[in-house]
C-alpha cells in the first residue's frame, strides 16, 4: 500500500487558447480600433480576462449599428 503525499503539488499552468485573443478590427471602425488597443494593452499587462473580453467585443461587434464602447 502506498502513502499519499502530504504536501500540495505544484500548480498546473494551462496554455491560453490563442483564438480567444483573435479578432481583426474592421478598417475605419472606431469601436473596433478602441477595443483592439484595449486588447493589446491588456495582453501586454497579462490581464487575460480584459484582453479576451476586448477580443470578444471585436468579434461580436455588429457593424452598421451605432454603439458606444
Amino acid at each position: 500500500m502506498t502513502t499519499p503525499p502530504r504536501y500540495s503539488a505544484d500548480p498546473v499552468e494551462l496554455d491560453l487558447d490563442r483564438w480567444l485573443l483573435e479578432g481583426a478590427p474592421v478598417p475605419g471602425c472606431a469601436s473596433c480600433a478602441t477595443r483592439a488597443v484595449k486588447r493589446d494593452a491588456a495582453a501586454e499587462a497579462g490581464d487575460w480576462k480584459a484582453a479576451c473580453a476586448a477580443a470578444r467585443g471585436i468579434r461580436n461587434h455588429r457593424h452598421g449599428h451605432r454603439e458606444t464602447v
